[in-house]
C-alpha cells in the first residue's frame, strides 16, 4: 500500500490494514554462468546402486543422513524413473541418454555370431556416450566402480584413461579409497569421475556385521548372505514355466523373511551412506565442491516380496524403478525440490546444457533445465526390462497411471499410483479405456524403436545364466 495512503489513514484514526510480508521467491533454477566457466568446471556422477527412492529423506526413509544433507544443496528430483530395473541397461541408459533397445545393451551375452558359446555385449560404436563426448572436449575420464553390470567390456570405459572395474559387485569400501587417492594426485585437473559402488545390492556383503546380528528380533531359516540371496533369486526365476509367468517365492519366503531380507538391506544402505559421506568430504577438502557439478543418484531399486519376489530385473514395479536423483551446482545453487516427473536418461542432456555444451544428437534425454525455471516439460515416462531373456516387459506411465505390457503374453496390467503406490490392484479390467489408450502408447513407442512385438509372443529362449 503506498505510503502516502497509510499516512492519511493513520492521520484519520482509522485502523491500518494489515499488510501481508511477501511471499519468498524460489530460485529460478542456476544462475551462475557455467558456460563461461566448463573449462575449469569437473563433473561427478556417483551412482550408488539398487538404491530405492523410499529408502532416501526425500522418500520418507532415515538410513541415510549424510545423503539427505548433501540434498540440501542440491535439486531433488522426487520423481525419477529409470530406464531399467537392473543396473547393466540402467546405466548404459544414462551414459547414451536412449532407452535401452535403442542402445542395445539390455543383457550381458549376445550370440556368437560364429557359432559356438554366447559372446560380451558390447555398445555399438556408432553410438556415442557422454563421457566420451566430455573427452573430445578437454575432461580427463576416469571411473571407479563395482564392475560386474558396469564392467568396461560393455563399452562403458570409451574414451576413460583409467577404469576401475576388477571385483564384482564392489562397494564404495574398494571403490572409495582409490578415487580418493586419484583426487589427492589429480584433482586440480579438469575431469569426469564415475563413482560407483554396489554396497545396497543383494550380492554386496554387509561388511562388518553379520546379518543375523543386524536383525536380532528375526528368528527364521534366513542368513541373509550373498550365497543365499543368489539362490533365492534363481529360485524365484525358475517359476517361469511358460511366456508371461511372473517370477515368484510365495511359499519359500513369509513375511518375516521379507522384513528380515529389507532390514539387512537397509543396514547396507546405511553403510553406504556413511562411505558417501567419506568420499564427499574428500570433495570439500579440496575444495572441489563448488567447481563441479556432482550428481547422486540410483540406477535401480529391489523388491522384498511387495509383489511375490526378491531382486530386481524382472519386474516393472515401482520398487525397482523409482530413484533417487540429485544434481548440485557450486555453491548449492538453485536448490530445492522437484516434484515433476524426469527419466535418468535426462541427466547428462542437463549437465551439457548447463555447460553451454551442444547436445549429443540422436538421443531421447532432454535438458532439465528449463523445468528448474519454471517450465513444464511433460517427459514420456518409459521403462522395459528383458531380464536374461527370462521376462520381456514393457512401461508407460502418464501421471499417476502405470501401465506394464508383458510382450510373451499380451498380459496388460494398470495401476494407479497415486492411490496404490505398492501396486497391489491391477485396474486393466475395471478401467479398460484408459487401459487401452495407454497399451496404443506403449505400442507407438516400441514402434519408433523399431521393436515388433508379435516377435515376442510365446517366445522361449534359453535363459542367459551370467547375471
Amino acid at each position: 500500500m503506498p505510503l502516502l495512503l497509510l499516512a492519511l489513514l493513520a492521520c484519520s484514526g482509522a485502523p491500518a490494514p494489515v499488510v501481508a510480508p511477501p511471499k519468498p521467491v524460489a530460485p529460478a533454477g542456476p544462475t551462475f554462468d557455467y558456460s563461461a566457466k566448463a573449462a575449469a568446471m569437473n563433473v561427478i556422477l556417483i551412482s550408488m546402486d539398487a538404491l530405492r527412492f523410499d529408502r532416501t529423506g526425500a522418500g520418507g526413509g532415515h538410513d541415510t543422513p549424510n545423503l539427505d544433507a548433501f540434498a540440501k544443496e542440491a535439486v531433488v528430483f522426487t520423481h525419477d524413473t529409470s530406464a531399467a530395473p537392473w543396473t547393466l541397461p540402467s546405466h548404459m541408459a544414462i551414459f547414451t541418454a536412449r532407452w535401452p533397445s535403442l542402445h542395445g545393451v539390455t543383457n550381458k551375452l549376445v550370440p556368437n555370431p560364429g557359432g559356438g558359446d554366447p559372446v560380451f555385449t558390447r555398445l555399438a560404436d556408432s553410438i556415442p556416450t557422454f563421457p566420451e563426448e566430455l573427452t573430445k572436449k578437454g575432461w580427463e575420464a576416469v571411473a571407479f566402480t563395482g564392475g560386474a553390470g558396469v564392467s568396461g567390456k560393455f563399452g562403458y570405459n570409451r574414451g576413460f584413461t583409467s577404469y576401475l572395474d576388477d571385483k564384482a559387485f564392489a562397494g564404495m569400501d574398494y571403490t572409495g579409497p582409490a578415487a580418493e587417492a586419484w583426487l589427492k594426485d589429480h584433482g586440480k585437473e579438469h575431469f569426469f569421475m564415475f563413482f560407483h559402488g554396489y554396497d545396497a545390492h543383494g550380492q554386496h556383503e554387509l561388511i562388518g556385521e553379520d546379518p543375523r546380528a543386524a536383525v536380532p528380533d528375526y528368528h527364521g531359516k534366513l542368513d541373509g548372505s550373498i550365497k543365499e540371496q543368489a539362490t533365492l533369486r534363481e529360485e524365484g526365476l525358475a517359476q517361469i514355466k511358460k511366456p508371461g509367468d511372473p517370477p515368484s517365492l510365495v511359499g519359500v519366503l513369509d513375511k518375516e523373511d521379507a522384513r528380515f531380507l529389507m532390514e539387512v538391506y537397509d543396514a547396507k544402505v546405511k553403510a553406504a551412506d556413511a562411505r558417501l559421506a567419506i568420499f564427499l568430504q574428500q570433495l570439500k577438502d579440496q575444495g572441489l565442491l563448488d567447481t563441479s557439478i556432482i550428481v547422486v543418484l540410483g540406477d535401480h531399486g529391489d523388491e522384498f516380496m511387495e509383489h511375490g519376489y526378491i531382486d530386481h530385473g524382472a519386474t516393472l514395479c515401482d520398487h525397482q524403478l523409482h530413484v533417487p536423483l540429485m544434481i548440485r551446482f557450486p555453491h548449492g545453487d538453485g536448490a530445492r525440490v522437484v516434484d515433476d516427473a524426469v527419466r535418468s536418461i535426462d541427466v547428462f542432456p542437463t549437465v551439457f546444457d548447463a555447460l553451454g555444451l551442444p547436445p549429443v544428437a540422436g538421443v531421447n534425454g532432454q535438458s532439465l533445465l528449463p523445468v528448474l525455471k519454471g517450465q513444464k516439460l511433460n517427459l514420456p515416462i518409459y521403462a522395459e526390462s528383458d531380464y536374461r531373456l527370462f521376462v520381456h516387459l514393457r512401461m508407460e506411465r502418464e501421471a499417476s497411471k502405470k501401465l506394464i505390457l508383458d510382450m510373451e503374453d499380451d498380459q496388460r496390467s494398470l495401476y494407479d499410483l497415486g492411490t496404490d503406490p505398492d501396486e497391489q490392484n491391477d485396474l486393466s479390467t475395471t478401467d479398460a479405456r484408459t487401459t487401452y489408450e495407454m497399451e496404443q502408447g506403449v505400442r507407438t513407442w516400441l514402434n519408433t524403436m523399431k521393436t515388433d512385438p508379435k516377435s515376442y509372443l510365446g517366445v522361449q529362449e534359453e535363459h542367459i545364466k551370467l547375471f
